[in-house]
């Protein structure tokens, strides 16, 4: 198992986010071996790779900019050519102006910007091409424990105790 194979792989998977184009997220995937997704927002697992392209390509017409900030990234052994890979992520997400819905309605939250903090639990498997992902688990924290987190965050750097 070669981390900083998977440590790459994985950054270059959040810089390609930063596209915001659905089509440039696949190659990194083995769609043939796909386990799951879930995102955040998203009050299911995607089992099915078809499902998740979906997903993706609506949120291309959502999104006018998405940046992924990963780590520390802690990688284990699985099985022979499967590692689990889990990681802190961080994103900021700037919603288009005219964002609408696949039902045609305006998105609720065109022309804002959010981010937000997830642990995250990817499953990656060795082929040819190199590590490729299989699985990918976004976990928020509980409600109580990410707002007290976020009371820290935005704490000024000069008022922290030393």
């Amino acid at each position: 198992m070669d981390k900083i194979a998977i440590e790459r792989t994985l950054m270059d998977y959040a810089a390609a986010w930063r596209l915001n184009q659905a089509a440039a997220l696949p190659p990194f995937w083995d769609a043939a071996h796909f386990a799951f997704y879930k995102a955040e927002e998203v009050t299911r697992f995607f089992t099915g790779f078809a499902d998740t392209l979906a997903y993706w390509q609506q949120n291309q017409g959502l999104h006018d900019d998405i940046r992924l900030r990963l780590g520390p990234i802690t990688v284990a052994p699985v099985a022979d050519g499967v590692a689990m890979a889990m990681f802190d992520m961080a994103w900021d997400i700037r919603f288009a102006e005219e964002a609408k819905l696949a039902s045609g309605q305006d998105f609720h939250h065109r022309g804002k910007a959010m981010g937000g903090f997830n642990h995250v639990l990817a499953m990656l498997r060795h082929s040819d091409s190199g590590w490729k992902l299989i699985g990918w688990s976004e976990t928020p924290d509980a409600a109580i424990t990410y707002l007290t987190q976020l009371y820290y965050r935005t704490a000024a750097e000069d008022f922290r105790p030393v």
